[in-house]
């Protein structure tokens, strides 16, 4: 089997070039000016064609928050109430202790609900106060009242909008209950060429992660070897056409929604049967891939016969791979979220710790990041301290259903 023998991080195709043989003969006066008229008339066209929209991967992309209007009580309070609640499952809060009622008319007043919660004996009362204080005002409006008791075991808060109280929220310190935490699988992306020093220092990592490899790459094998020598999972990272292709190539051997469901279907199970060890496949780039329901028949019936399972990794909000493979009874999971659309270190931490914090509420999440320095520095940091928070770490066929 042939490797790529290059260890640059961006991969490329090569161009195909055809040779056209040179003729020579006189044109009358008219017929050049009609094909500079013509040409004129086209790159007129191509400057002013429609430009192309490209799609950004969700989590690169941050949703407008709603703010209150100055007389939005209503819709203040009402839409706070939620918020408050998804805050607190988000900081690890059980939901079978946040109690939320809606509280009696009273002409005059604008209050509506109080939402009355038990907060676990290792989550600090600050921690809390700090987020709602923070929700409150990102919703337009501000924490008008706050106090706490003389022990520091209760803390009510009185939020509204403007000078108008809206929600009244009382949090109760309960020692023998603790956090919720959840399962969360981490899916290394893009590994095949990289410096084995590299591949090694990912390898020694404890929890237990998944390797996504290149096919056909000079260190694919080594790699997944490696990864399976140390507990670790192995996927393949299967090339797909992304929305603006050319500009960003997803390398050679990748599938195109102009190909043939055979043609397709011959790449994805060269793909799949050249990574050994390989149980499960995600997408390299492929937005314009993903959003295509016949591409994704022909791979999907491919991993179906493999016995493979398939995790989307969501470059595309339009994507419909998961529902394909849901549909066709092959077991898959989502991306939840990317953990490096910023290399650095530091930005990493901080979406290491986001993902946590959605673990909390779903239960089970995924989160793709890519082999390079500041996520692997990123993931020794973190991984440990929320090990012993109580997350668990599995692998990526176990977050799949």
């Amino acid at each position: 089997m042939a490797k790529q023998k290059s260890k640059k991080t961006t991969r490329k195709s090569k161009t195909k070039s055809m040779a056209r043989k040179r003729r020579e003969f006189a044109l009358p006066i008219w017929v050049v000016a009609c094909v500079m008229v013509v040409l004129a008339g086209g790159l007129a066209a191509w400057v002013w064609r429609p430009m192309p929209t490209y799609v950004m991967a969700p989590e690169e992309v941050e949703e407008p928050t709603w703010t209150a209007g100055p007389k939005d009580f209503v819709a203040y309070a009402d839409t706070l109430v939620l918020q408050v609640r998804h805050t607190l499952l988000s900081l690890g809060i059980p939901g079978e202790v946040i109690a939320i009622s809606e509280l009696p008319e009273n002409r005059g007043s604008y209050m509506r609900w109080e939402i009355r919660s038990d907060v676990p004996g290792d989550l600090p009362l600050e921690m809390c106060n700090l987020a709602l204080t923070r929700l409150a005002q990102r919703l337009g409006g501000r924490v008008l009242e706050g106090r706490e008791d003389h022990r520091g075991e209760m803390v009510s808060l009185r939020v509204g909008l403007g000078e108008e109280g809206t929600n009244l929220i009382t949090l109760k310190k309960r020692n023998n209950l603790r956090r919720r935490t959840g399962r969360v699988a981490i899916v290394i992306d893009d590994f095949g060429y990289q410096d084995r020093g590299l591949i090694a220092s990912f390898c020694a990592i404890l929890q237990p992660i998944t390797f996504s490899i290149f096919p056909h790459e000079e260190q694919t094998d080594w790699t997944s070897e490696q990864a399976r020598k140390c507990g670790h999972g192995v996927m393949v990272h299967l090339p797909m056409e992304p929305i603006d292709y050319p500009a960003r190539d997803p390398g050679p051997n990748a599938i195109f929604t102009d190909y043939a469901p055979e043609r397709i279907q011959k790449l994805a199970q060269d793909a799949l049967k050249a990574v050994p060890g390989a149980r499960g496949v995600n997408n390299h780039m492929g937005s314009r891939a993903t959003e295509d329901e016949v591409a994704m028949k022909a791979v999907m019936a491919v991993v179906q016969k493999l016995g493979f399972f398939f995790i989307d990794s969501v470059t595309s909000r339009q994507s419909v791979a998961y529902q394909v493979a849901q549909r066709a009874g092959i077991r898959s999971a989502r991306n939840t979220m990317f953990l490096d659309t910023v290399e650095d270190k530091e930005a990493v931490v901080k979406r290491l710790y986001a993902l946590a914090e959605l673990a909390r509420v779903e239960g089970t999440v995924v989160g793709i990041g890519h082999a390079k320095e500041g996520t692997l520095k990123a993931l020794q940091d973190v991984l440990p301290e929320l090990q012993k928070e109580g997350f668990e770490f599995i692998l990526a066929e176990e977050a799949v259903r």
